[in-house]
């Protein structure tokens, strides 16, 4: 036997548009000259603001949010503020920001997942208001207006924002292009999706990155009681079946809720990007997340508030990724005073290799770069202590004996003793010529077996 809802579903995945759930559920039209089926529904579906329209033929809801109740102010939405969150965003003039959510029948991709709540809040500059619509499919096999008028909505909008949108909202409305025969091309509007950008700055001190987790612990908005987006398709299923919209009373505000709060988490995003309102554990993420727009400046400062406040290790890893920064803008002398500090304060292993590295090839001082090598193996770990030993043994090969060694003949001529265990690590002992032998030696075999792999070929 097929259920009720098995029988929603396959109507969804066929777009069949005949398909009728019973006398009460026709498909809404114009009131005026509509059946009482028709006038019926509309006068339910009422109860939750949502009214017939029919220039666009989709049932709408509608509200002005003025900013100041968001505690929003035009500037926190200027192109300005917004730009460096996304590269996606317009580089001049008012941005028209179009915030978007779905609520759906399921929380797969799949073609048997129908939209049936559509929410935008729409913000244009220099606006003090949000005008926000919701539309409602009121009726399965029906979605080609609603498709269509998101298409427009969108094409319209000089910056989308959504929160996993890239991954869920978008794609499902390309499926749902299909699956109602909509032939038209998708808008080229530039999208920016907050999910990315808000694991980027602070996954490291989130459980989750879930927009009521990110309201919670980013905005300080509880929603107390809101209905959990998963039980949405359930409430949706019962308005279907019993023509009762009560259910869905709590699936509007939950994507109300949704949809302005995308406007608040840019403002707290773009007071975040300024510098402002960090924690001591967000200072690495904020100097990575800039230093990859191209802030160089700011993300030097960012990674210098880290190497302050961070607590361990990111305070060391800030630190590192400043000496690397320096070390790739050029600036030696600057990058070196950023190694010495973490070579002093850490013990780094990657600090005491650019050292040394400076002492022998900038300020040509060989021996000063062996006794730093020497010290840095003792410390380093595993791995590490390899790559010092086989610098240890090029320098002590560039002075032609150890400085430090009264008999350096005798010191070649050891064997293998508890000062020098490393020695085992080289193919050549404590001998660099005698590697340089062996590595021509190899290159001289292996040229050797090529040659004559190449004869037996062309004779073949």
């Amino acid at each position: 036997m097929v259920s009720q809802s098995l029988r929603l579903r396959l109507a969804a995945l066929q777009g069949d548009p005949s398909f009728k759930l019973g006398p009460r559920h026709g498909t809404p039209r114009v009131p005026d000259g509509g059946s009482p089926e028709q006038v019926d529904l509309l006068g339910r579906v009422a109860q939750l603001g949502f009214v017939w329209e029919a220039e666009r033929g989709i049932l709408v809801r509608q509200l002005d949010v003025p900013l100041a109740t968001l505690n929003l102010l035009p500037e926190q939405l200027a192109w300005k503020a917004i730009a460096p969150i996304g590269e996606a965003v317009p580089v001049e003039g008012p941005v028209s920001v179009l915030c978007f959510d779905l609520e759906t029948t399921g929380l797969q991709k799949g073609a048997g997942t129908v939209p049936f709540l559509y929410g935008w809040a729409s913000y244009r500059g220099g606006s003090d208001s949000v005008s926000l619509e919701q539309w409602l499919l009121p009726e399965l096999g029906e979605e080609a207006p609603l498709v269509k008028s998101a298409l427009a909505q969108i094409s319209q909008a000089g910056l989308l924002l959504t929160y996993n949108g890239s991954s869920y909202d978008l794609p499902l409305l390309r499926a749902r292009m299909v699956m109602a025969g909509v032939d038209r091309p998708w808008p080229a509007t530039a999208h920016l999706d907050l999910l990315p950008v808000v694991r980027r700055l602070f996954r490291h001190r989130l459980d989750r990155c879930t927009l009521r987790v990110v309201e919670e612990d980013l905005l300080g908005q509880g929603r107390g009681h809101d209905l959990p987006g998963r039980e949405a398709p359930e409430r949706y299923w019962r308005f279907l079946q019993t023509g009762d919209p009560a259910p869905l009373a709590d699936v509007v505000r939950h994507n109300q809720q949704d949809v302005l709060s995308l406007l608040s988490l840019v403002q707290r995003l773009g007071r975040h990007l300024e510098l402002q309102e960090a924690q001591p554990s967000d200072w690495l993420s904020l100097g990575r997340f800039v230093e990859e727009r191209g802030d160089l400046t700011a993300a030097q400062l960012a990674y210098r508030m880290a190497e302050r406040v961070a607590p361990p290790p990111l305070d060391r890893a800030a630190g590192l990724r400043r000496a690397r920064l320096l070390r790739r803008q050029g600036k030696t002398e600057d990058a070196l005073q950023a190694w010495q500090a973490l070579w002093q304060r850490w013990r780094d292993p990657e600090a005491a290799e650019a050292i040394c590295v400076d002492l022998e090839h900038r300020q040509r001082d060989v021996a000063a770069a062996l006794s730093l090598a020497r010290e840095a193996m003792l410390e380093s770990s595993v791995g590490w202590d390899q790559r010092f030993a086989k610098r240890i043994w090029r320098l002590r090969s560039r002075l032609g004996a150890d400085p430090d060694d009264a008999e350096p003949a005798r010191s070649f001529r050891a064997s293998t003793s508890q000062d020098r265990p490393w020695a085992t690590w080289l193919p050549g002992g404590e001998s660099y010529e005698a590697w340089l032998i062996l590595r021509r030696g190899m290159r001289t075999a292996e040229g050797i077996e090529r040659s004559r792999s190449r004869v037996v070929a062309r004779a073949g």
